[in-house]
């Protein structure tokens, strides 16, 4: 199930909407690092005064140097991010896409507003950012004593949950009321999780990450129409 759902995410990777998508996300991530790289050099010191001569004669490079870095640092901390929160925002066409090639009796028709899917999106975001920084200390420790493999474990468990939890809601609250898409996640908690894992090991890859909520919401939409939406029509034969 999950390599078939894997399988036609990437097909149809090409699609106009998933193009649309794409385009708008890493257009609004440019645009934000774009003000936010504006922002500091405004407030950036063109040269940096050390009190040794010698050292001063550096002060402009080092400045230079410094911004820069900062702002390449920056740029691979954020970008992603912003990335999976715009997607987030758009999950709801790539669902629509993939369910209108594949699904088509069962198209999600309930209203989901625009204060849910930005919530959803950003708590997403928020969540991933916060909980990651708390396991620094564990993925270090982990990381010393297991040669990284406890880490990468760990980060797969942590993320592999909230990316599939989180991605299962945006799919399936098009289509259930909380109460049931609860009950459902309760049931096949462990097939969500491996949808998330498998998202959370793409985001683990340089330019591979910012395919992923794409390929993830497309993949999450697979998965819970294989696994079954109660009362939501007609089951597709290809399933």
């Amino acid at each position: 199930m999950l390599l078939q759902a894997i399988n036609r995410s990437w097909q149809q990777l090409l699609h106009p909407r998933f193009r649309s998508v794409f385009l708008t996300a890493v257009g609004s991530a440019l645009a934000t690092l774009a003000l936010l790289t504006f922002a500091l050099n405004l407030y950036w010191p063109e040269s940096y005064s050390f009190g040794w001569d010698w050292l001063d004669e550096f002060g402009d490079w080092i400045s230079s140097a410094g911004f820069w870095s900062v702002v390449a640092v920056g740029s691979y901390l954020l970008f992603p991010g912003v990335v999976t929160m715009v997607m987030g925002l758009l999950a709801d066409k790539i669902s629509t896409a993939v369910e209108q090639e594949y699904y088509p009796n069962r198209i999600g028709t309930r209203p989901v507003s625009i204060s849910e899917t930005l919530w959803s999106a950003t708590k997403l975001t928020l969540l991933m950012l916060i909980i990651n920084l708390l396991a620094l200390i564990p993925y270090l420790l982990l990381f010393l004593m297991t040669s990284g493999l406890g880490t990468l474990a760990l980060f797969m468990a942590v993320n592999g949950y909230l990316l599939g939890r989180e991605y299962y809601e945006m799919v399936t609250a098009r289509h259930l009321d909380r109460i049931t898409m609860n009950r459902m996640r309760l049931t096949y908690s462990g097939k969500i999780f491996l949808g998330g894992a498998v998202m959370a090991g793409m985001f683990l890859v340089p330019f591979l990450n910012i395919l992923a909520p794409i390929v993830g919401a497309a993949m999450m939409t697979h998965i819970v129409h294989q696994l079954g939406i109660p009362d939501a029509g007609t089951k597709e034969a290809n399933i």
